[in-house]
């Protein structure tokens, strides 16, 4: 360990596939600066989100324990405060913590604001917010440019006798597509007419896409990757952006850099064809993860082996020498030692509860949609040959990916010796885990609060088990 304990920035891309970073092995330029911190330091392979979209993402980036134990999810949108927060242990542990927010599911709004000194939730009020802990200075600015200008502001005012535990959010990624201009002109296929383009991007809505209101042909298909793919490069100039900050007030080497993503997305491959609920396929659940510090880490290594987004929390805490509390302790692991070959898991445990938050917002697009279709639980146990579904309406899944690395060929039917294998040491994983259950409980903040007419209505068909007494830790 360095003499002097580092700064940790941990920086997120919300919706960032692996598969479509130039640094694992995309064939376009993509990525410049997740390629230069790769190259610097560490790159994970196989890593594997333990939840599908953004607030099981951070839950467990949080709390360093998988969905099964604190079961922030689609059908239960807030995370029990039985559960320490890195920025609680970090705190205690002496460091300035800080959160600049920008995507809600990850703040104060489902409990996820607790142990941070200064805070921040651009998401839900935008340049309206009022910093808990830090005097916010007027800003005009908007997005990502807002949320760069903020963590600016705060390093110049931060407290230089301490280190900081600072953590961001970009959403640019995150659908609908509507990067800059330029990126559209570099990462678009050849032939696209302006036409073809305007009516792409003036259809995009992902609920009415799962509710089929919505129906794109391959070729349209085409053009959203592209337009992802320049999402992601724009991402990519805000990564670059703080890490400019931090180089020009003498602090990126003093500092852990950790890149990751909460969660992919479908898109067009599989039913619910675009989004991230409702299903668990590796453009879902196998997200980047890079690490850099000099001192900590070598430069330019790779870790093939299984590794979770919930494992930065043990590396924080053992970079700020902090204990890693129970169930943590349990559930994550130090890539310190993951970049030693050291610790590696065998298996990754992915998991998607019931989406009664998809169900309710398909219902507002399309109140005759047959939602059923959406009414199960998944969960997927992954190594870096195999990869198991269960699913609760019975139809599981089973892929060998050394020959079928898209996971387009399910092989249930001829290796189901096999996958009750897999079943059953998934199974015994999970009743190792401590387990809360809560029921269905939505949230009740602006903009994202479930319809109660529809609340009812899921609730008659058997899709909403209803929660009588409103929890007391939970955010009103």
């Amino acid at each position: 360990m360095p003499a002097k304990r580092p700064n940790i920035l941990l920086m997120v891309a919300d919706t960032q596939r692996a598969a479509n970073l130039h640094c694992y092995g995309y064939e376009k330029p993509t990525s410049p600066t997740w390629d230069a911190v790769a190259g610097e330091g560490v790159l994970c392979e196989q890593n594997i989100s333990p939840g599908i979209w953004s607030l099981p993402g951070y839950a467990s980036m949080m709390t360093g324990v998988h969905v099964y134990t604190h079961r922030g999810d689609g059908d239960h949108e807030y995370v029990n405060d039985a559960l320490p927060t890195i920025a609680e242990l970090l705190s205690k542990a002496g460091y300035q913590t800080c959160g600049i927010m920008q995507n809600t599911w990850g703040s104060g709004a489902v409990g996820l604001d607790r142990g941070y000194e200064v805070y921040v939730d651009r998401g839900l009020y935008g340049a309206k917010a009022e910093g808990k802990g830090w005097t916010v200075p007027p800003m005009e600015s908007k997005g990502a440019k807002l949320n760069i200008e903020t963590v600016e502001k705060w390093l110049d005012d931060r407290d230089t006798d301490r280190p900081f535990f600072l953590f961001t959010i970009f959403a640019e990624p995150h659908a609908t597509y509507h990067p800059p201009e330029k990126y559209i002109r570099e990462f678009m296929m050849d032939g696209v007419s302006d036409d073809e383009l305007k009516s792409v991007m003036e259809r995009q809505s992902v609920i009415k896409v799962q509710a089929e209101v919505v129906k794109y042909s391959p070729r349209e298909w085409e053009i959203l990757h592209c337009l992802n793919d320049a999402e992601v490069r724009t991402c990519d100039d805000n990564f670059a952006k703080i890490l400019d900050a931090l180089k020009q007030r003498g602090l990126y080497d003093d500092t852990v850099i950790i890149l990751t993503s909460d969660h992919g997305d479908v898109m067009g491959d599989r039913p619910p064809w675009w989004g991230h609920l409702g299903e668990i396929c590796d453009s879902l659940i196998h997200v980047p993860l890079v690490v850099r510090h000099p001192q900590l880490f070598d430069g330019g290594v790779r870790i093939p082996g299984i590794t979770q987004t919930l494992d930065v929390f043990a590396t924080m805490c053992e970079i700020a020498g902090a204990d890693v509390p129970e169930p943590a302790a349990q559930q994550s692991r130090s890539l310190l030692a993951a970049a030693k070959g050291e610790g590696l898991r065998e298996f990754a445990l992915a998991e998607a509860y019931t989406p009664v938050q998809l169900m309710e917002r398909v219902l507002r697009d399309a109140p005759d949609f047959d939602i059923r279709r959406f009414n199960r639980s998944l969960k997927a146990w992954r190594s870096t040959t195999e990869k198991y579904v269960y699913s609760t309406d019975g139809h599981d899944e089973y892929y060998y990916l050394p020959t079928d690395p898209a996971q387009l060929n399910n092989l249930i039917e001829t290796e189901g010796d096999r996958a009750k294998e897999l079943r059953e040491q998934m199974i015994e994983f999970l009743q190792g885990l401590p387990h809360y259950e809560f029921g269905d409980l939505q949230s009740i903040w602006p903009g994202k609060a479930a319809r109660p007419e529809i609340a009812r209505r899921l609730q008659a068909m058997g899709l909403y088990r209803k929660v009588l007494d409103w929890p007391e830790w939970a955010p009103r």
